[in-house]
């Protein structure tokens, strides 16, 4: 997902538009930084959603799980995933949403990122901390990305960006603000 190639035409769906867009496989095969995730990323994220434990379980393969004695994903969307999704919930009031992120280093031993926000009108994103270095293979740093958004009508959808910019590499990620 973080080594494509975008198309750069002009679509209303925006960020949906395209998905993945295309595999680079020479970027793919060291891709700077990566976004882990297990299967308890997965089922914190799906308690959240309000999914109950039974549904849950069925998609996991085990007897039971109780989503009320599991520690809570952090972050707007409990899930350590490279893209940002806000759907606001109201077409009258500004939105501030938090998400929380973490990342490993698989380029080089020492890395260095510093973070560039591209933001659509109408939304301010801010990341802390703005630099990400790193001082050996598979350290694992945290950050957190703020959305303030403001109402967008219904139906209406925005994007902008979040690249992590190193020497020999460039982590984009999407983030999206819509309107359902």
């Amino acid at each position: 997902m973080l080594t494509r190639s975008i198309s750069r035409r002009l679509n209303p769906d925006g960020e949906f538009a395209y998905g993945a867009g295309n595999l680079n496989p020479s970027r793919a095969i060291s891709p700077g930084l990566i976004y882990d995730l297990n299967e308890m990323s997965y089922i914190q994220f799906l308690c959240r959603e309000g999914y109950t434990g039974s549904s849950i379980a069925v998609l996991a393969g085990t007897k039971t799980i109780n989503c009320s004695t599991l520690i809570p994903g952090q972050g707007h969307d409990a899930l350590n995933y490279p893209t940002f999704q806000l759907s606001l919930k109201s077409t009258q009031r500004t939105t501030t949403t938090t998400f929380r992120r973490r990342v490993t280093n698989v380029a080089h031993l020492v890395s260095v990122y510093n973070a560039t926000i591209k933001a659509p009108p109408g939304v301010e994103i801010t990341v802390t901390p703005t630099t990400l270095s790193f001082s050996r293979l598979l350290q694992k740093k945290s950050f957190k990305v703020v959305v303030k958004a403001s109402p967008l009508p219904s139906g209406k959808m925005v994007s902008g960006s979040l690249a992590w910019i190193g020497v020999r590499h460039v982590v984009r990620s999407p983030i999206v603000v819509y309107s359902p």
